[in-house]
């Protein structure tokens, strides 16, 4: 399946501040150890918030089945700055993955500690918010640590719906109607 990437996807670029400037593309087949350096460079805090649970180390299959993605039923886009030794360095992702048969797709993000508010987590979700419009997608979900008002925070500014999951305190419940 080819991937229907419009022309106003391609290699956006966003100020960082101190005259450096991010660019936002879809993820590539040879990212994976950017990934890793970036889950490396997460804190276990931000580790446990993105997985709900602490892990020490990314598990074979994520990367597998994030490197390898069904572009019509998934997605998953970067935050890249260039790094020192001239090669890229992955600072944020975001993804989004839809059960068969379903419209409705559920999102992650995970942005690097040191890059935190800097708006990257902002435009990797409205990136990935018009890929799912434009994959005809009808609702994108997700499910937030009750701990997390960062990103409780972020997605309320997308205008997500915040709700409270009744059989677990720990979660809540975000939804965006696309």
């Amino acid at each position: 399946m080819s991937m229907n990437l419009s022309v106003r996807y391609t290699d956006k670029i966003h100020p960082l501040g101190d005259g450096k400037t991010y660019a936002i593309r879809p993820i590539h087949s040879d990212d994976r150890d950017r990934i890793i350096e970036l889950f490396n460079h997460l804190s276990p805090e931000s580790r446990y918030l993105r997985f709900a649970h602490a892990i020490s180390k990314l598990p074979d299959d994520f990367l597998d089945d994030i490197l390898h993605l069904d572009y019509a039923k998934e997605m998953a886009l970067v935050a890249v700055v260039p790094s020192q030794n001239g090669d890229e360095e992955i600072i944020g992702i975001s993804r989004y993955v839809t059960p068969p048969n379903k419209n409705v797709c559920e999102f992650s993000l995970s942005v690097s500690d040191h890059y935190a508010a800097h708006g990257i987590g902002t435009h990797l979700m409205l990136d990935l918010i018009a890929y799912a419009k434009e994959n005809k997608l009808q609702e994108m979900l997700g499910y937030v640590l009750s701990k997390n008002p960062k990103m409780l925070h972020l997605v309320s500014e997308l205008g997500f719906q915040v709700t409270n999951l009744d059989d677990d305190p720990d979660f809540k419940t975000v939804s965006l109607l696309l």
